[in-house]
């Protein structure tokens, strides 16, 4: 019997039943057709089998599967029928689309090429004597260069001469520095430019095909930076055996195939070649966003890649060893201890990184020479995020924030510190070191933490490798503080005062540029800041100055200030 105040659960014919509103136990189970198709006959037997009660589903049962289909094999379905019509309109509409991309993209070649062209006007309208002169600034190269070169002596020929060359480097220092600000890039990617375009409109086949947009910036790159290392006679012939297959090939192939050309068509041998080359090996660093950095090297071939094979043999053989911790490259530290399991399975890319950082930052050179040598880089940290009650992040001299247990983990190892303390809410700073009134050495450790690098518009060179320089020039009654000192790399230093860039500093180290070409332009420093505020001087008595005969140690050790007062008497006279 069943308990009146129960319930009746829904039956599956009913419009308000779920399978989740079935009591436990009661939920019906959901079986496909096929197995129902394939149910043994003996299973419906009404001798073997009980009825099914109501609201149940099974085998036998006649109510509908609640469950409908399974979804392995859909019920009435649809058989595909081809529609040429609508598959040909998709085709339609990706070949229309795409090529607005491709459209837009030789619209980009040649705008490209036409700013080729206007950097070589450019360049030719500056080497003017008459432009260059004036660009210059200097009043006897303006007079030389108007006068007339056939009613010039010999020596105001030969001082015209001298003048010429001046003007024109300072010209063309003019207008890259104006090019770049304008552009907002740095001056080194405009000089590259520059050159590119005068290679670029030396080979005609080669810009045409750029402004009618046959072939992309890259592709012309790639073609003359191959074609300017060949001897003049030989570079015609390379163009036009080159220039087919940049445009019907990628990039990447073209570059391959430009290279190989290069090689068989060049005459001097490769050895000569890669000597003339190794002249050019360097290595740069790059910063790189959150916190990282990446570090290139230039050099031959087989270093390179015999550098990269190791460094990937032995990231094999610690990845083959299962990474043990041991055999870590950092010391460990509580933020190690703390890492789980996963986290300590490090990646190839991450072997090879850290292999990379320990032979370079521990090893030694061939000669023995190296060792213990470590760079030295300058870390701004506040002073709770250094003692671990704040996670501010600390600022590293050249790139910017970096992580607190970064920062922490340098400050463990520095070997010394300078104190610069600043107001917890405002900024200002308050004492730098042991800062005394016109303490040049600490004004100018001031000046790097504020500035970081050059504060000319398109510079990035570190402060460390700049001059400080008096933005109002000493001479014209400059003073030196800190309000009118900024850095200057030593190229924008000479701009600064051979050509017509004015500057100008307001409050909070903020600097105003002029270009000749009277734009302006505006650098804030790295870490705005008050200036160093000297210490207060020392308050007391006078000391009255020893003659040089006395002795110190005649004196008495106590000397009494004041006559003292007589004692009162035990029988006052009153």
């Amino acid at each position: 019997m069943s308990d009146p105040d129960q319930a009746v659960p829904p039956a599956p014919d009913d419009d308000h039943y779920s399978p989740e509103s079935a009591p436990p136990g009661n939920t019906p189970p959901a079986v496909s057709p096929t197995e129902s198709r394939s149910m043994p006959a003996a299973s419906a037997q009404p001798a073997e089998t009980a009825p099914p009660e109501s609201g149940s589903t099974g085998p036998g049962s006649t109510e509908p599967d609640p469950t409908g289909p399974g979804p392995t094999e859909p019920a009435d379905r649809e058989a595909y029928v081809p529609n040429p019509a609508l598959d040909e309109l998709v085709c339609t509409e990706l070949a229309r689309r795409t090529e607005l991309i491709a459209a837009e993209a030789r619209a980009i070649a040649h705008a490209q090429a036409r700013q080729a062209e206007f950097l070589v006007e450019l360049q030719c309208w500056s080497e003017d004597p008459q432009v260059s002169s004036r660009l210059h600034g200097d009043p006897e190269s303006i007079r030389l260069a108007d006068l007339n070169a056939a009613t010039l002596t010999e020596d105001q020929a030969r001082a015209a001469a001298y003048g010429r060359w001046e003007d024109r480097e300072v010209a063309r220092r003019t207008i890259v520095s104006e090019t770049a600000c304008l552009l907002r890039m740095h001056e080194r990617t405009v000089e590259h430019l520059m050159e590119q375009s005068l290679w670029l409109l030396s080979a005609p086949a080669t810009f045409e095909a750029l402004s009618s947009g046959e072939i992309s910036y890259r592709h012309a790159t790639v073609l003359i930076d191959q074609m300017r290392t060949l001897p003049a006679e030989d570079q015609d012939a390379f163009e036009d055996k080159v220039l087919p297959d940049a445009k019907r090939l990628p990039v990447a192939r073209f570059t391959d195939r430009a290279r190989r050309l290069r090689e068989r068509l060049h005459p001097e041998s490769i050895v000569t070649r890669t000597t003339n080359a190794l002249a050019e090996r360097h290595s740069r660093w790059e910063a790189a966003p959150d916190g990282m950095g990446w570090l290139h090297w230039y050099g031959t071939a087989h270093d390179t890649k015999a550098a990269y094979d190791r460094i990937n043999t032995m990231a094999g053989r610690l990845k083959k060893l299962g990474d043990p911790t041991s055999a870590r490259t950092e010391p460990a530290s509580h933020a190690d201890s703390n890492m789980d399991d996963e986290e300590q399975k490090r990646t190839l890319d991450q072997l090879r990184a850290d292999i990379t950082r320990a032979l370079l930052l521990d090893g030694i050179t061939p000669d023995g020479m190296g060792a213990g040598i470590r760079g030295k880089v300058m870390i701004t940290v506040p002073v709770l995020t250094l003692l671990g009650l704040d996670e501010e992040p600390a600022t590293l001299e050249g790139y910017g924030p970096i992580s607190p247990e970064i920062a922490r983990q340098i400050a463990g190892h520095a070997p010394s510190f300078t104190r610069l303390l600043t107001h917890p809410e405002t900024g200002v700073v308050l004492s730098l070191g042991k800062t005394q009134h016109k303490n040049t050495k600490a004004m100018k450790k001031w000046l790097r933490v504020r500035d970081e690098t050059c504060r000319f518009p398109s510079c990035s060179r570190p402060a460390v490798k700049s001059d400080v320089d008096h933005t109002d020039p000493w001479a014209g009654g400059g003073k030196t503080n800190c309000d009118n000192l900024a850095h200057l790399c030593e190229p924008h230093h000479r701009l600064k005062h051979l050509s017509h860039w004015q500057v100008t500093q307001k409050p909070g180290g903020i600097l105003l540029w002029t270009s000749p070409g009277k734009r302006s332009y505006r650098t804030d420093p790295a870490n705005p800041m008050g200036p160093p505020r000297p210490q207060p001087p020392v308050v007391g008595p006078k000391t009255r100055k020893r003659p040089a005969e006395e002795s110190y140690l005649m004196r008495p050790r106590h000397r009494p200030t004041r006559t003292p007062t007589p004692p009162v008497p035990d029988n006052p006279p009153f």
